[in-house]
């Protein structure tokens, strides 16, 4: 498995988004899933991250992005809140995503949401 950290190159928009579906489909067909390899964990400590994605998932516990998209620490840079929505402002969710976007390199911004949400 591939570690990347601060030191690599941004992933390509295209690449991050075939990552999300191959993962996605792995995931819905049962196979997948595990998060959390030490080596993974003490790589991104010491090197930095450098995610694929920005992923705005709903705050809803039900709905896990790193287990939908098959990813692992440091992959995605999920931000959460309730109904997925993304609100200007200072310190707001918009920050936190301009900040993904042009410190830490990202590429590729995706939009979920899920059925029965509460918040919608």
């Amino acid at each position: 498995d591939v570690v990347r950290t601060a030191s690599d190159p941004p992933v390509p928009p295209h690449e991050a988004l075939c990552s999300l579906a191959v993962g996605n489909r792995r995931y819905t067909k049962g196979v997948g899933g595990e998060i959390g390899q030490s080596y993974v964990l003490k790589a991104l400590a010491g090197g930095g991250q450098l995610p694929a994605a920005v992923v705005l998932g709903c705050a809803d516990s039900r709905a896990p992005v790193e287990i939908y998209f098959d990813q692992q620490p440091g992959d995605l840079f999920v931000l959460r809140t309730a109904g997925n929505t993304i609100e200007g402002g200072y310190g707001g969710l918009l920050g936190s995503a301009e900040y993904a976007v042009a410190v830490l390199k990202t590429k590729l911004i995706v939009v979920t949401g899920h059925t029965l949400c509460g918040a919608v």
